[in-house]
């Protein structure tokens, strides 16, 4: 079956428990708001297809638990990841604070040249606001990421942060695609079929017996036969 996609996307929501990463999830993947969700247990993920450039990209958006208690089950799951979400909730300072943990925790588990970006949520809730729009701000300058507010509940700025963070992690693909190409143009994450050439590659798997302890070695060779020109007939 032909893939219906051109991109597939692996992104992290992470922050402590309570701040909103799943009613964000949520909103973005299915555009709606549910106010009674209790704490995720464990990790749980949804899927959504997006178009960028004229090009299909399947986003797989993973919902880490933010609890203590499950550091070690989320760890696992920052290898892969592309892009990532760091949340915290602007009524809660101690939320804020801990950013800096996750993003320690990024720079030990994650890739190194993962995209992240900072997301200040519930910023409906400005009556009971702890941590200035400014601070978040500074706070990814820090870092060197970008930074939104967003509301799950009001719809604020959801769509615009996976859209930014798709497209950022699209042109760094792009971007080392055509560092990589001998043409340095991009095609996006097809790939051409290489033309026949005179020559070929055969690559042979066989064993030699150590001398030493008997065990068995297995040895990857590649040789290199040239096609012989035909016969004038």
């Amino acid at each position: 079956m032909a893939k219906t996609y051109d991109y597939l996307f692996k992104l992290l929501l992470i922050g402590d428990s309570g701040v909103g990463k799943t009613c964000v999830l949520f909103r973005f993947s299915e555009d709606a708001f549910n106010s009674t969700f209790i704490s995720t247990i464990g990790i749980d993920f949804k899927i959504r297809t997006v178009e960028l450039d004229g090009k299909k990209i399947k986003l797989q958006i993973w919902d880490t638990a933010g609890q203590e208690r499950f550091r070690t089950i989320t760890t696992a799951y920052y290898r892969g990841a592309m892009g990532i979400m760091l949340v915290y909730d602007i009524t809660n300072e101690k939320s804020f604070d801990n950013i800096k943990n996750w993003i320690r925790n990024i720079e030990e588990h994650a890739s190194a040249d993962v995209e992240k970006m900072v997301l200040g949520n519930k910023c409906d809730v400005n009556d009971k606001r702890q941590v200035s729009k400014d601070r978040g701000e500074n706070l990814a300058l820090e870092f060197g990421i970008k930074f939104m507010e967003t509301s799950a509940k009001a719809n604020i700025n959801v769509e615009n942060a996976f859209l930014t963070l798709a497209r950022d992690i699209k042109a760094k693909m792009d971007k080392k695609l055509e560092g990589n190409s001998p043409q340095g143009s991009s095609q996006g994450v097809k790939i051409m079929e290489q033309p026949k050439k005179s020559s070929f590659f055969r690559c042979v798997l066989f064993g030699q017996r150590s001398r030493a302890d008997g065990s068995g070695v297995i040895a990857l060779v590649s040789q290199k036969a040239a096609v012989a020109p035909g016969r004038a007939g």
